[in-house]
């Protein structure tokens, strides 16, 4: 026999995920590959991989590669995420933003700015789990990842670095 207070656990836990689902669940799937938006006049762009079993009616994590200095979203991505893809089995949102003059300066925060544009687009054309967003990169791709967390301390989702064997473990 369940205790009450284990079914309270269990339907606020489950209230917990429902909240966490994103706007975009249950809307038809767009394609990965190479994306284009407009941001502060500038055309940006970044690469989206879904995972292949995507499922549109649940909640995906969410892991935003940038890349370092001279280097570009198609290094992130055809790196496998610094190595993460392959640790998530399929089981994550994977995107690589393009730095202006293949860099992060975010000047006058159009970099963030690209990055919150990515993430609202994110919530609201796919099945997202909002407490589940991660950055991360390497060498000024770090320093986005940093920038990125630091600039929305109070927002959900909290940006961190993702763990490899949190991912492993999620799968």
């Amino acid at each position: 026999m369940i205790s009450l207070s284990t079914l309270a656990v269990a339907l606020l836990g489950a209230v917990e995920a429902v909240q966490a689902a994103s706007v975009g669940c249950g809307k038809a799937a767009t394609s990965s590959g190479t994306k284009s938006m407009t941001v502060n006049g500038k055309n940006r762009q970044y690469i989206l991989q879904l995972p292949s079993n995507y499922n549109a009616n649940k909640a995906h994590r969410v892991v935003i590669g940038f890349h370092w200095r001279d280097g570009s979203m198609n290094d992130v991505a055809n790196g496998g995420f610094y190595g993460l893809r392959s640790l998530a089995g399929d089981s994550t949102i994977f995107v690589a933003p393009n730095g202006l003059n293949a860099g992060w300066a975010n000047n006058g925060g159009e970099d963030i700015t690209f990055t919150d544009q990515i993430v609202a687009l994110l919530k609201n054309d796919l099945c997202v789990d909002e407490g589940q967003f991660f950055a991360t990169g390497w060498s000024y791709g770090g320093s986005m990842s940093h920038s990125v967390a630091c600039s929305r301390p109070s927002e959900a989702p909290p940006f961190c670095h993702p763990p490899k064997n949190k991912l492993r473990s999620l799968t």
